[in-house]
């Protein structure tokens, strides 16, 4: 029994509801018929409060109780067999058949709530609204709904509009005057600027915004429009006044020209519509270098400071990062877009965000590269604008992987085979090192042993790009000390090989010295010996230039020194030098490197079945024809200037075809005056005054022929072929030099 209850509640709530937004809707409606009436919003509100309390009193929700509705339930529902009632009576008041009936009524309610219907007329007042809705939206867009007393405001004398007869009127009749005029400015929404209402005719608005005239006549005219150039905007009348619209899209100069009822023609000086344009966000970033490197023990942090602003508001700033890995046709990269640390809020004009990035969250590792820029767009709708800034470029130095170089002066790879054998030289070093302790002393002494041979194979190896392509015969030496000498307790760890010979080459070397000593006294110094390579001088055949050079002979010496503490059983001295050598071939390595800027390009997907097969059916050639030639822009200003002087000599009348000519000089006039209106503007009007006047002076004349010469741009020079200037007496003097040969 209490759930049948429940559902009359619910019932009587649903109905309730219904009458309330009856009610709204017709209120509402009534409210935007009252604005679209009197384009004011206190008059539209005191009618939406109107109309709801006249709805409310009528149809009285309030009154309603759960006896109406048992009621509307027993007219709508015959199997509830009028006994709907029964269910509000307590089951003690109740004889036993009605406590039977009772029980049956709240069954039958249950299972038919679904089919309980409530008539209302929500749908019809939904659309009424929706009518009303549109019709105000219709008359806002097409500026019937601005209030001529409360948005034009008192003209000013300097905003007067200057009004010029086109046609010849009697004495009698009195033109008609322009009373006040308004523009007004509707930015776009996501600028949140105001309106602007102004009286003076020249404008200046954003890109994207619409532009109102509202013009009041002293008189009753018969038409009224706007002239952009060749383009008229018809003024449609709206009560006492003369309304056109205009979305500001380009910068360009108009006018007001009007019909009297005797169809007389009036035109007003030219006022100037510049649009300007939404700015673009502006970047500056602090606090970081275009290049930035890191050795991979070392931290690998870069913090920088950007500072955003825009005009009207920012919605994103965000960070764009590249990863690069790998080399060669196996380079990969991976973009991500990272966010600042601090907040970033949207809509603001101003922000200063701070960012501290760590290379290793990115999943770098050594040799890998990263390039990254700060991207910025503002709030402007539907296209946003959009700036980033150049891109840095920080990367992970990698002394262990070979690299390509291209020397400066040959396109050959001059590196070694095995360029990270020096890098492994340390790592095997400071794991010997480390093993020390675990490693008997005969054993440590061997492979200390072993890593100077191997230090010295790799210094003979680099010594072939300085030109020592051999290190000499390895001969059978007789020492008579051999014999009576104690064992060498380095015997059994060195290679005998190493030394056996170094007594001759230091002979040798010595030799040669002496040798090129006398020679340098008997032969003269050669003047190209500096800028040609002489392979018979192993020191100056390398393939190296001399700045490489110097710096491999240095690396090469470290390499002696760290072989010679490797043969002493000093691993912990030799790698100070190891580290030296290491450094100065990996300086050698990058001096000429060529660094390319490396983007995220994803190619397109190619058909396995067309790789290469040769076929080039779909392939289409292309071809482009342009024409060179230079044409000048300025014609009817050069037709102009010729009329006018015809026009001032003569004494001529206006002709059609001479304002079509004006016409067009104006409009060529026009795009120098956008830039400098304050030079150009006056000829400007004088043009157009001519193309549409049937008369005018001397004086007029004279002033605009002036703006126009003055407006033309000086032409540069183009190289001619001319007549050469031949007499009689040139020809005698050609003749006679001729002849005394």
């Amino acid at each position: 029994m209490m759930e049948a209850q429940h559902i009359l509640k619910k019932i009587l709530l649903k109905w309730r509801v219904y009458r309330f937004m009856e009610i709204a809707f017709l209120a509402l409606s009534f409210a935007m018929i009252a604005y679209l009436l009197s384009v004011s919003l206190v008059i539209a509100l005191s009618a939406f409060v109107v109309a709801g309390l006249i709805g409310a009193l009528y149809y009285q929700p309030w009154n309603y109780g759960l006896t109406d509705i048992c009621s509307h339930l027993d007219a709508s529902l015959r199997v509830l067999e009028n006994s709907a009632s029964l269910l509000l009576r307590p089951e003690e008041e109740l004889t036993l058949l009605a406590k039977i009936q009772q029980s049956k009524i709240a069954q039958t309610l249950k299972s038919n709530k679904k089919s309980i219907y409530i008539k209302n007329r929500v749908g019809l007042g939904a659309l009424i609204t929706l009518c009303c809705s549109g019709l105000v939206m219709f008359c806002y867009f097409n500026g019937a709904l601005e209030n001529p007393k409360t948005q034009i405001p008192q003209t000013t004398q300097k905003d007067d509009i200057v009004i010029t007869a086109l046609d010849t009127a009697t004495v009698a009749i009195v033109p008609p005057k322009i009373n006040k005029q308004a523009i007004i400015i509707d930015y776009p929404e996501y600028t949140n600027k105001r309106r602007l209402v102004t009286s003076d005719m020249n404008i200046k608005a954003l890109e994207g915004s619409t532009v109102k005239w509202r013009v009041d006549y002293n008189q009753k005219i018969k038409a009224s429009w706007l002239q952009f150039g060749t383009d008229n905007v018809s003024m449609s009348k709206r009560n006492t006044s003369y309304v056109a619209l205009r979305n500001a899209e380009n910068s360009s100069f108009y006018n007001l020209k009007f019909l009297d009822t005797l169809e007389n023609r009036y035109i007003s000086d030219l006022y100037a519509l510049e649009v300007y344009k939404d700015e673009a966000p502006s970047i500056n970033i602090t606090g970081l270098q275009p290049f930035t490197s890191f050795d991979f023990a070392e931290p690998q942090l870069l913090e920088f400071t950007a500072h955003v602003k825009d005009d009207f508001g920012l919605t994103e700033v965000a960070i764009i990062a590249t990863v690069s890995k790998g080399k060669g046709e196996s380079v990969k990269f991976r973009e991500e877009r990272l966010s600042f640390d601090n907040f970033f809020k949207k809509a603001s004009t101003s922000s200063l965000l701070k960012k501290k990035l760590d290379l290793r969250t990115l999943k770098m590792e050594p040799g890998d590269e990263l390039y990254f820029y700060v991207e910025a767009t503002d709030i402007k709708s539907p296209k946003p604008n959009s700036t980033r800034t150049e891109t840095f470029f920080s990367v992970i130095r990698d002394t262990v992987k070979d690299g390509f170089a291209v020397e400066g002066t040959m396109g050959a790879d001059l590196m070694p085979d095995y360029f990270r054998s020096q890098r492994q030289l340390i790592i095997d070093t400071e794991k010997l090192i480390a093993d020390e302790s675990k490693l008997e002393k005969k054993e440590y002494n061997f492979k200390s042993n072993e890593l100077g041979f191997d230090q010295k194979a790799l210094r003979l190896k680099y010594g072939k790009f300085m030109g020592d392509e051999t290190e000499g015969p390895v001969a059978p030496t007789t020492n008579t000390m051999a014999d009576t000498d104690s064992e060498d307790p380095l015997a059994s760890y060195s290679h005998k090989h190493d030394s056996d010979n170094e007594h001759n080459l230091v002979a040798e070397e010595e030799h040669d010295h002496e040798h090129d000593h006398e020679e340098s006294q008997d032969q003269e110094e050669d003047p190209l010996e500096a800028y040609v390579h002489n392979h018979e001088d192993p020191e100056a055949s390398t393939l190296f230039a001399q700045s490489l050079k110097s710096k491999l002979k240095q690396a090469m010496a470290e390499m002696w020194d760290a072989e010679l503490y490797l043969r002493l059983f000093e691993p912990e001295k030799s790698l100070p030098y190891q580290y030296k050598a290491l450094k100065l071939i990996q300086e050698i390595k990058n001096s000429a490197r060529i660094y390319v800027h490396r983007i995220g390009f994803d190619p397109p997907p190619i058909k396995e079945s067309k790789r290469l097969s040769g076929e080039l059916g779909e392939v289409k050639s292309s071809s482009k024809q342009a024409d060179l030639e230079k044409k000048f822009p300025y014609i009817f200003m050069n037709r102009a200037i010729e009329r006018l002087e015809l026009l001032r000599t003569t004494k001529v009348s206006l002709q059609p075809t001479d304002r079509e000519i004006f016409q067009k000089a104006g409009e060529e006039l026009a795009l120098l005056a956008i830039k400098e209106p304050s030079k150009y503007l006056n000829t400007l009007q004088g043009l157009k005054l001519l193309s549409e006047a049937q008369n005018s002076n001397e004086e007029d004349l004279k002033a605009i022929q002036k703006g126009l010469v003055q407006a033309l741009p000086n032409l540069s020079a183009e190289p001619v072929k001319g007549d050469s200037y031949s007499s009689r007496l040139n020809e005698l003097m050609l003749d006679a030099l001729e002849n005394n040969e």
